[in-house]
């Protein structure tokens, strides 16, 4: 493949995948937020958030786990429904669609890469997964509403409806407003590949990137693997990848699912076309 090609190609994904971004903010994100309406919502934090139905408080019981079901019965309705999709189809919501990881990524794209911060020499899966159980453990015994204040699926749908909505206004000139947007910034914005709290503190993408690792088993489901008898070992996939899942081991390239975001930045960027969308 000539570099013009290349470019071309690189091109077309990247704006097929940015289009998908940008629809994913259209649906979810004041003003227009057209699936928060059609649920009677403003905003995500309300019956479409997916994270409020964790919330159950001490003493935690199935009937309790079922009135906060019933409660944001639309949240977890979306997260029942990426989980599936994600185990059939890959992260198509992490990657693609997520309104909170896709405007943190677009807005890291506007800023030079002297000013970012590279959270990738951090190991992933063990700081997701600790985080992950005190955040549950939070949840279950009264304290889960703590990191609610500082959830990203409320700050950015509140950045984005600042303008028109007073009282979002107000949120940022408190301490908590304050905190929540610091957090944006410091693991979104500012970090390189804009995916630092995706990778690191976001609940939805843990449980996503098991459910990952679990459908990538099955030979008749594509996720992004690498074929090694055409991998040189260059590191270039390793240098790319914004999710630090992508390593050169042994002299060849390697994708751990439980990481991979399945952007498709390894795929672009491989000089010899071994990594690729396929089937096991």
């Amino acid at each position: 493949m000539s570099p013009i090609e290349a470019i071309k190609k690189w091109d077309r994904r990247k704006k097929i995948r940015y289009a998908w971004i940008i629809a994913g903010m259209l649906l979810f994100l004041p003003p227009v937020a057209f699936l928060p309406q059609f649920v009677g919502e403003a905003n995500m934090c309300g019956k479409l958030c997916p994270r409020m139905f964790y919330i159950i408080g001490a003493n935690p019981s199935f009937a309790k786990i079922g009135e906060n079901i019933l409660r944001a019965w639309a949240g977890a309705t979306l997260v029942g429904t990426i989980l599936i999709v994600t185990f059939f189809f890959g992260r198509l919501w992490c990657g693609h669609l997520c309104p909170i990881g896709g405007t943190q990524e677009m807005v890291s794209v506007l800023i030079p890469e002297k000013g970012k911060i590279d959270y990738r020499k951090i190991p992933a899966p063990p700081f997701r997964y600790a985080y992950f159980s005190v955040y549950i453990l939070g949840a279950t015994v009264g304290i889960g509403s703590i990191a609610c204040k500082f959830c990203n699926f409320r700050v950015i749908p509140f950045l984005f409806g600042s303008p028109f909505v007073p009282t979002y206004q107000a949120y940022f000139m408190t301490g908590v407003g304050l905190a929540g947007l610091a957090v944006v910034v410091l693991t979104g914005f500012l970090a390189w590949g804009g995916r630092g709290y995706c990778n690191y503190l976001c609940p939805i993408g843990a449980m996503d990137a098991i459910v990952n690792r679990l459908g990538a088993n099955l030979p008749f489901v594509k996720r992004m693997r690498v074929t090694h008898s055409m991998c040189t070992g260059c590191g270039t996939c390793q240098r790319v990848c914004p999710m630090a899942a992508a390593k050169v081991t042994g002299g060849k390239a390697n994708l751990d699912p439980i990481s991979c975001l399945q952007c498709r930045t390894c795929e672009i960027n491989c000089p010899t076309e071994a990594i690729a969308w396929r089937k096991k």
